[in-house]
């Protein structure tokens, strides 16, 4: 028996559909289709409202919460929980070396991203100092802000060095 949920991920986009039926998670939008076999999916997690299962191929994402007429969030907290259920009852019986939960958040992509934001920060700064003419100012804030993100940049390699990474 198939199980089919369906959501809005987006207000532009049509309708997602996802199907579980014969060991194969079907993703359809419009004519588009992907089809994913269980027995290559590595990771799966449930959260409150949203499910990610991680395959050799790419990504699924599948939300309780879609997009209705005028912008309005509705649930479809039933048909999400019913295949979230039978996706992690299917996966077990396909695909032995599947994990459960989130991966595990690296410190280097912490600090890849303070490192985007303290650069981008020091452009908005840069930009704010010349509209308003304060070139001195805009400077010697904008170059404390370039110091942290030098500093961050410096750590970067050493960040995550000793770690064991599973296989």
């Amino acid at each position: 028996m198939a199980t089919v949920h369906r959501a809005r991920i987006s207000p532009l986009l049509r309708p997602t559909e996802w199907t579980l039926t014969d060991g194969e998670l079907i993703e359809r939008r419009g004519a588009r289709e992907r089809r994913y076999p269980l027995s290559e999916l590595k990771r799966l997690s449930v959260t409150d409202g949203l499910a990610r299962a991680d395959f050799a191929r790419g990504r699924v994402r599948i939300p309780a919460r879609s997009f209705g007429r005028g912008g309005r969030l509705e649930d479809h907290g039933e048909s999400f929980v019913r295949l979230a259920e039978a996706l992690a009852a299917d996966s077990a019986a396909h695909a032995p070396q599947l994990r459960l939960g989130q991966p595990p958040r690296k410190a280097a992509d912490m600090v890849v991203w303070t490192i985007v934001l303290c650069g981008a920060g020091v452009l908005a700064v840069m930009a704010a100092a010349a509209m308003i003419g304060a070139w001195a100012l805009g400077l010697a804030l904008s170059a404390r802000l370039l110091f942290v993100l030098i500093l961050a940049a410096a750590a970067l390699p050493w960040i995550g060095r000793g770690e064991i990474t599973p296989n």
